[in-house]
């Protein structure tokens, strides 16, 4: 302790100052840190004078700076003059670390050069730093993304800053330093100096904002501006705000209304002459009421003879038509309507309309009619009726003088013939795909027997010797006969009418049913065959015609688009077939993906592919219906039919079908 309180004499008359002093402050002498004040000991984190005298101020920096403080203490005592303020890391005594300011003036302590050193926290500085930064960062942001044009000026006209409104309006640089010292009538109003008169420019002058709109024609726009001076902080005019908002629409729109209003007066003025005029004829027709009662009859008399005309028209239409309240009962109907829905009462007045229709307490969950009464338009919708028949369904809305929906007439067509039409389509699509798969189909019956024939001729040839028939060949006559059978049933499973019913089916039998039809024709044009199809795959409920029918159609594109790309064999002419359960929006699916590195969609006319009548194919190839029935079929099935293509490159048509 004696060592301590000589070093200290060299300030004792300081001592009480400096030792209160809110600044840390520490002296070294040497490389011996010999003095230190009550801040400079919190502000190291240490509990008294012990643990920092006699140590190093290199002890409390990084090993990396250790070395550079070494030299700046070393030129403060060598030059005798302090060095300029530099930041550091101070490592504190409990091991945390603190960014911190360091000033190293000259001190004689004990009549030898030493180094007084100031710290000061810099994490409050270095905290209000990042938040200007990141506030400048989220103004940049909010400016530019303003689709008003602003753009900021300085006194002298000159365009400082400018947000991308402006930029892209204005035809102003893109480049920010670009703008900087480009006068804004310039670009504002095509002029060499500033306008007469200009609100923006004696805001510029006087300091009072202005709102106003003007006509550029150098933009060939109206513009709302309005402009805002801005003041630095000793409130003294440096500028201004320039805001700016294309109001030409807005303008045609006023000068249609105005023309509309002045017409409107003008029929105004022409209708209550007209008024007056009428009121002088009515009163000078006052005594010839006896006339105008007869014609009044008579007009009544021509009234009912239209309403009749009217109501033998739409009795004659063979639609029916029903004049529904808010409320769903049926106000009127033609004849059509009573024959179709109360053949036995005549009376439908009263009536819910969905109680006829479909024999339901409440409405239908999609009633046109309702639809109509909420948009006030025209809906429609198609529903299965009664008997199976279809019906489309159109709603149209009645207004009345106060342009409210009062009721609504709705529309029904029997459309089951039009439906069956669509059906039969379907079929005649489908023996189509049957006669395509003929070629193969010979070809691959063809094969067999032949070698039937051979075998059975060996048979013949053995038949006298002493062994008796080769057991071996009549195991082949067997296989072969076998795959004969198989292929034919197949075929004949596809082509046979059924019922559309849809049962509990296996997707890799289905596949394998397809694939024995195709699988011949498939090999005979050079095309590699690839297959992934898991066993434990779930049953679905389907109709397996119709999707042996899309399974046909997909594989039938494929084999056309990869035959058209390569010619022959070759190692990327491969149709590969994939399969696996798949969950989307939390329903569950079986995704059959088709994949083959063909000729490929282009990508405008990739979202017309399932368009009916529609096709890729050269004229005479292709009728345009396969993909728009398998889509169709899946559709109906409750599932999804997606074609993903790039041209030149690849096709991938992905089917979901979902789990029951």
């Amino acid at each position: 302790m004696a060592y301590k309180l000589e070093k200290r004499k060299g300030f004792d008359r300081y001592q009480q100052i400096v030792e209160q002093s809110p600044v840390a402050i520490c002296i070294q002498h040497g490389d011996k840190i010999v003095f230190i004040n009550a801040a400079g000991l919190k502000f190291f984190g240490a509990k008294n004078q012990e643990q920092i005298i006699g140590r190093s101020i290199t002890e409390f920096v990084g090993l990396n700076y250790r070395q550079f403080l070494d030299r700046q203490f070393q030129e403060v005592i060598e030059e005798g003059k302090a060095i300029a303020p530099f930041e550091e890391k101070l490592i504190r005594m409990d091991g945390n670390e603190l960014y911190v300011e360091m000033e190293a003036t000259p001190f004689h302590y004990n009549g030898k050069p030493a180094v007084q050193i100031v710290f000061r926290d810099l994490t409050i500085r270095n905290e209000i730093r990042e938040l200007l930064f990141q506030s400048k960062h989220d103004w940049a942001d909010t400016f530019n993304n303003i689709t008003d044009m602003i753009t900021i000026h300085d006194k002298d006209f000159n365009i400082i800053h400018a947000n991308k409104a402006a930029k892209k309006i204005l035809n102003l640089p893109l480049l920010e330093e670009s703008i900087k010292k480009i006068k804004c009538f310039k670009y504002y109003h095509g002029t060499g100096g500033p306008p007469e008169g200009c609100p923006s420019c004696d805001c510029l002058k006087t300091g009072i904002p202005a709102n106003f709109e003007i006509y550029e024609p150098h933009l060939n726009m109206f513009i709302e501006i309005r402009a805002m001076p801005r003041f630095d902080s000793n409130n003294q005019l440096i500028g201004l705000i320039h805001i700016c908002r294309d109001v030409t629409e807005r303008k045609r729109v006023e000068a249609e209304l105005k023309k509309a209003k002045d017409e409107l007066e003008i029929r105004v003025e022409q209708r209550t002459s007209e008024l007056k005029i009428t009121n002088k004829q009515l009163r000078e027709e006052i005594t010839e009421r006896k006339r105008a009662e007869m014609a009044l009859r008579e007009s009544e008399g021509k009234f009912r003879n239209l309403s009749q005309q009217f109501n033998v028209l739409l009795n004659a239409i063979p639609d029916s038509l029903l004049l529904l309240s808010p409320d769903l009962k049926i106000r009127w109907a033609n004849k059509a309507a009573y024959f179709e829905f109360n053949k036995e009462n005549p009376d439908l007045a009263d009536q819910y309309c969905y109680s006829l229709c479909c024999n339901l307490t409440s409405p239908c969950d999609d009633c046109p009619a309702i639809k109509s009464f909420i948009s006030g338009k025209e809906e429609a919708t198609q529903i299965l009726g009664s008997e199976g028949r279809f019906w489309d369904i159109r709603a149209f809305p009645m207004r009345n003088e106060d342009n409210i929906i009062e009721n609504v007439i709705e529309v029904a067509r029997d459309i089951s013939e039009k439906v069956k039409l669509q059906a039969e389509t379907m079929r005649t699509r489908h023996l189509a795909s049957l006669g395509e798969l003929a070629a193969g189909v010979a070809h691959e019956i063809n094969n067999p027997i032949n070698n039937i024939l051979n075998y059975a001729q060996i048979l013949i040839d053995e038949f006298d010797k002493e062994n008796g028939g080769n057991d071996n060949i009549a195991s082949r006559i067997v296989k072969d006969a076998d795959r004969i059978a198989t292929i034919v049933r197949s075929l004949l499973s596809f082509a046979r009418v059924k019922k559309e019913e849809k049962n509990f089916i296996n997707l890799k039998e289905i596949l394998s049913d397809t694939l024995a039809l195709t699988t011949a024709q498939i090999l005979k044009e050079g095309i590699l065959l690839k297959i992934d199809i898991p066993s434990d795959l779930p049953e679905i409920i389907a109709n397996p015609q119709e999707i042996q029918q899309v399974f046909l159609n997909i594989i039938s594109n494929s084999r056309f688009f990869l035959n058209k790309k390569y010619i022959g064999s070759h190692k990327d002419k491969v149709l590969e077939i994939s399969s696996e359960k798949a969950t989307i929006d939390n329903n569950r699916f079986i995704q059959i993906t088709f994949y083959d590195q063909g000729t490929g969609i282009p990508a405008n006319i990739l979202d017309k592919v399932v368009n009916p009548f529609f096709t890729t194919k050269p004229s005479g190839l292709g009728t345009g219906l396969g993909l728009s029935i398998s889509h169709r079929i899946i559709s109906d099935h409750g599932g999804r039919l997606i074609v993903d293509s790039v041209e030149g490159g690849f096709t991938r048509v992905i089917v979901l079908l979902p789990i029951k």
